[in-house]
């Protein structure tokens, strides 16, 4: 059976985190795959921007099914309106309706956590694919990419340090929809930091955009990678209309796909309303006590730890939790919580079963 690993990158740190489809370790392309994600990018503080009855519905036509594709490489080309062309490095032009399903997949996430949905920014489409370009031929994730790699473009390296970035390549790599790279960001097994995480679900992330380059490489070699664009917009995005008391993770009735009970659970306060720091950046950890609470009473809380760093909110919370079941309600109490607007907090979730 080939091997798969996965890797996250966040910002700065190389972390193996756990696999798409794995089936064990190794990582040599001789019938492997390798699938990369890597610690997410750290943003500095910023200033935060400034009857009549209806009638009756006509019956639905019947679509015509498209066709599935049936190969890897087919399922890379019907992402694109053109084609990416390595020998030439240009990364294609992305379907609209690629985008929008990774847009709509990321504000269906958003909303299980109470975030405002963000926008999609065209703008920023150019730099993104050049940034997925770079990584799916060099078959590296970075967040700066030195001007040696092949098809090195100064736009594309930008992107790179302002994305969340996920990655594959191998003679066996599977083919990963939009959804499935979310995934991953969300669970970020192995990363401690959870950078992705906390920049997907950013109350004040506003806008993104999205990069993917997928093609098989002139040695037969299939390679993946995409970048989702979470800071340093060319035009700042609207305050949002709501921010919650906190973001969890998990919270509430939660996707099976977006979690794994190996992975760290979080938690962020945001007593500030305006921007991702201020008040958030002043809120501590450092004394605070975490139970979980499940229905055969309480279980074993480890690996506790807290930052203050630059992704997304600027304050966060991780653990792990041993003996979670899907399907199983859990309570979680966080007391001794210093600099927010209170010292405790109380929420619940439930990792949906067949979701």
């Amino acid at each position: 059976m080939r091997n798969t690993k996965t890797t996250l990158r966040t910002g700065a740190a190389l972390a193996l985190v756990g696999a798409l489809a794995a089936c064990g370790g190794g990582s040599s392309d001789g019938g492997s795959a390798s699938v990369a994600v890597i610690t997410a990018p750290l943003a500095t503080p910023t200033p935060s921007p400034t009857s009549a009855p209806n009638p009756a519905p006509s019956p639905p036509s019947t679509p015509i099914p498209a066709a599935v594709p049936t190969t890897w490489g087919a399922a890379a080309a019907s992402l694109y309106d053109v084609q990416p062309d390595v020998s030439a490095c240009r990364a294609g032009t992305l379907k609209a309706s690629v985008k929008a399903e990774f847009l709509t997949r990321l504000n269906a996430i958003r909303a299980l956590h109470h975030l405002a949905p963000v926008s999609y920014s065209e703008l920023e489409d150019a730099q993104e694919a050049e940034s997925s370009l770079m990584m799916a031929v060099n078959r590296q994730l970075s967040h700066t990419p030195p001007s040696s790699w092949s098809c090195y473009t100064a736009v594309g390296a930008a992107a790179a340090g302002s994305s969340n970035l996920i990655g594959g390549w191998g003679t066996g790599l599977g083919f990963n929809t939009e959804d499935d790279y979310l995934g991953s960001w969300l669970t970020e097994i192995g990363s401690a930091s959870i950078g992705h995480r906390r920049w997907i679900l950013n109350p004040f992330l506003g806008k993104t955009s999205y990069g993917r380059v997928a093609v098989i490489l002139p040695d037969g070699r299939r390679a993946s990678a995409a970048s989702m664009k979470v800071f340093n917009f060319a035009v700042g995005g609207p305050a949002p209309s709501n921010v919650p008391a906190f973001v969890a993770y998990p919270y509430g009735d939660y996707p099976a796909r977006y979690f794994d009970t190996s992975a760290y659970l979080s938690f962020s306060a945001a007593p500030g309303k305006t921007n991702a720091f201020g008040a958030n950046a002043s809120v501590s950890f450092s004394r605070a006590s975490i139970t979980v609470t499940g229905p055969n009473g309480m279980l074993a809380v480890t690996d506790v730890s807290s930052d203050n760093d630059g992704y997304g909110l600027a304050n966060s919370v991780q653990w792990h939790v041993a003996g979670l079941q899907q399907g199983s309600s859990y309570v979680i109490k966080i007391t001794g919580v210093t600099g927010s607007s209170q010292s405790e907090y109380t929420y619940s979730f439930r990792v949906m079963a067949a979701s």
